[in-house]
């Protein structure tokens, strides 16, 4: 059955659907082609902002080094004797020596460029293709690993990153290294970039840097470095905790494979590459312990110097090469003759040191108990050994030592306080001249002159002659009964003073710093002699002629003749403190100054019974490493004498006679009577 169709009737929704349908594709498409370029337009602004902003924060914060043209490193500083001797390595934060890309050697460059950065001579510091390739490489592990950054990215990473950032796998911290790897290569150029890397990198061993390491692996320089070395020590690069605990077996294997890529690369030729592969790595020996503990004593005083005249810094920051005035020599003696005096268990210690009258250098500072320096850091009582500054104030105000002083006990109060002095084995000498009195020590004398010039001129005569330990205003002064004592470089110091004609030079130890990085140096410093005149010549040859009674007929002559046993005239006084507890002798030859003293660190240990010595006073054990010591020190020395004093030019005082209030005239007379026939006993029988 027929019907009729509508012709030209669509369903109005259908049709509606597919016109909107139609209508919407084109401008949704261009819609979303629109965002995308818009959102690829805002990531690469913000690509570029972030990129621009952290090249202007590289800059900001680390253009002054970028701009150096090597970088600062911590660098093991030296020290060298005066002879040039190197006496000691003070070891910086990183052990390495820097030196200059011609100190390199023709095949440890070319080795690490090799293994580390094979188009470092084509790339501005950021190589894309090294990153890909390293990539692909670190997935066929039987194959050499290269790293994926470049070296002047793994350079500024050590330099400028922080170390806690280093391996931190961030989008930022690859950018910021990207960013100054640029920015370093613009202002360097690739020799720059590879001196600066080579002796920055660690190598395993403890060595920073290419002459550390070489010196730590093969025990020579890097520039001596054969081919097969130098591939090996660019291997380690890769690992250098690993092959720095390896042995040669380990290192061969990693060379191996550093020469194959040399020769690959065409930097090496067939031959070559075969010679070098046949040679066997042999490792030096680990260095072993110098000379440092014998000198440990004086180099302390050194570190001490250097950081009062170029701060704290200098030493971390190292580089330093340290000329000092100790004569190594010197120092070996003085150890040497302790040791020969004082060598059974139990025995004490002893400190030496030797001044140079002429300048203040400090040829010999030895002296060491545990961590405590003797020879700078102990104040130890010094006995009689303190009479010569007593004697020295009295000069200067222009008493003879011819003038007469009455020996006997002394019973006087001062500022409200009672002081008894005696004489040891309570001997009473009667009248004696102040240089009789200095030649057999006798403390009554001198206490007496010490009050009569004044207590504080004494002190202030002290105080010139470089005692800067505390010294009080008190009777027992006058023999060496200071409050905190004195330690032996004072003591060597002060005698220095009357054998260099009574200018004080202050002690001093370093000669030079200068500071060396990579192959240049700069001078930091340098010591100027300088004197000060504490009194005239004339009162320093009167005292030097008055200690010369004391080696001549005095206490120092009890046992030994110096003059003899040095073949040369030497001046000097010794010191005892009570109980035994310390005992020096300090004396000096016109070139050389020289202060021994020996006891027991600890406090106050009587060494009486040392070596059967009931009485271990100056003249024995002091004494006996003194004239060791200086016996050798100058024997290969001319001869000098001493300058012969004008007494005419002091006045002569008359002080034999007992004080009103400190003992009657009889005891005095009897003290006189006494002494005067011992003196006839002793001419008669050679006593």
């Amino acid at each position: 059955m027929w019907r009729p169709v509508s012709v030209g009737l669509v369903n109005p929704r259908f049709e509606t659907g597919r016109k909107r349908k139609d209508r919407r594709r084109p401008g949704g498409l261009l819609a979303l082609l629109r965002f995308a370029f818009n959102a690829a337009l805002l990531l690469s602004a913000a690509g570029l902002l972030l990129l621009v902003g952290t090249y202007v924060y590289a800059l900001e914060r680390y253009g002054e080094g970028i701009s150096r043209r090597y970088p600062v490193l911590p660098e093991d500083s030296y020290v060298y004797g005066a002879d040039g001797e190197r006496i000691a390595v003070v070891p910086a934060s990183q052990h390495r020596i820097t030196v200059p890309y011609r100190e390199l050697g023709p095949y440890l460059p070319r080795a690490v460029v090799a293994v580390e950065d094979r188009r470092f001579y084509e790339h501005a510091g950021v190589d894309p293709e090294g990153v890909l390739r390293a990539a692909w490489t670190d997935l066929r592990a039987w194959e050499v690993e290269e790293g994926g950054s470049t070296i002047t990215e793994q350079l500024v990473k050590n330099l400028y990153i922080p170390r806690e950032d280093r391996f931190e796998v961030s989008f930022w911290r690859r950018l910021l290294q990207a960013c100054l790897a640029h920015a370093y290569e613009r202002e360097h150029t690739k020799r720059e970039i590879l001196t600066a890397y080579l002796n920055a990198v660690y190598f395993g061993r403890g060595a920073y840097g290419a002459e550390a390491a070489a010196r730590a692996y093969f025990g020579k320089s890097a520039e001596e470095l054969s081919l097969s070395e130098a591939a090996a020590l660019a291997g380690f690069l890769h690992a250098p905790s690993y092959y720095g605990r390896g042995g040669e077996e380990r290192a061969e294997e990693r060379r191996d494979a550093v020469l194959r890529l040399m020769r690959g690369q065409g930097m090496i030729s067939e031959d070559r590459y075969r010679r070098a592969i046949s040679q066997d790595l042999r490792f030096a020996a680990p260095e072993g312990p110098g000379q440092e503990s014998l000198h440990e004593p004086f180099l302390e005083l050194v570190r001490r110097e250097v950081r009062e005249e170029l701060g704290g810094e200098a030493l971390r920051r190292g580089g330093l090469r340290i000329r000092t005035t100790l004569d190594p020599d010197l120092q070996r003696l003085a150890a040497a003759s302790a040791a020969e005096n004082l060598y059974a268990p139990g025995d004490p210690s002893a400190a030496v040191v030797s001044v140079e009258p002429q300048s203040g250098a400090i040829r010999a500072l030895w002296g060491k108990e545990g961590d405590f320096n003797l020879a700078l850091d102990a104040r130890r009582q010094p006995g009689s050994a303190f009479k010569p500054v007593v004697l020295a104030a009295a000069l200067e105000e222009g008493i003879s030592p011819f003038s007469t002083y009455l020996s006997g006990g002394l019973d006087l109060e001062f500022r409200g306080e009672r002081y008894v002095i005696n004489n040891y084995g309570y001997a009473e000498r009667g009248e004696i001249s102040l240089a009789d009195a200095m030649a057999v020590s006798d403390n009554t004398v001198f206490v007496r002159l010490a009050m009569d010039v004044g207590l504080e001129k004494v002190v202030r005569t002290a105080r010139e002659l470089g005692i800067e330990s505390p010294v009080d205003p008190y009777p027992s002064t006058a023999i060496g009964g200071l409050g905190v004592g004195v330690s032996p470089l004072e003591m060597a110091s002060a005698y220095a003073t009357f054998a260099g004609g009574g200018v004080y030079r202050e002690p001093y130890a370093v000669r030079s710093v200068r500071r060396v990085a990579y192959g240049e140096g700069e001078e930091l410093y340098e010591h100027r002699i300088s004197g000060r005149r504490v009194f005239g010549g004339n009162q320093a040859a009167a005292v030097t002629d008055v200690l010369r009674g004391v080696v001549e007929r005095g206490t120092a002559s009890r046992y030994r003749d110096l003059d003899a046993e040095l073949g040369r005239p030497s001046a000097g006084k010794t010191g005892t403190s009570d109980g035994f507890a310390d005992a020096w002798y300090v004396g000096y030859t016109p070139r050389l100054s020289t202060a021994v003293w020996v006891g027991y660190p600890e406090g106050r240990r009587s060494m009486a019974g040392v070596h059967g010595i009931e009485e271990v006073g100056g003249e024995t054990l002091p004494l006996d490493i003194w004239a060791d010591y200086m016996r050798e020190a100058t024997r290969d020395e001319p001869v000098w004498g001493f300058r012969e004093p004008d007494y005419g030019r002091f006045r002569v005082v008359d002080r034999g006679y007992p004080e009103p209030n400190t003992g009657s005239l009889t005891a005095a007379l009897e003290g006189r009577i006494r002494g005067m026939v011992d003196e006839a006993l002793r001419e008669a029988f050679g006593g």
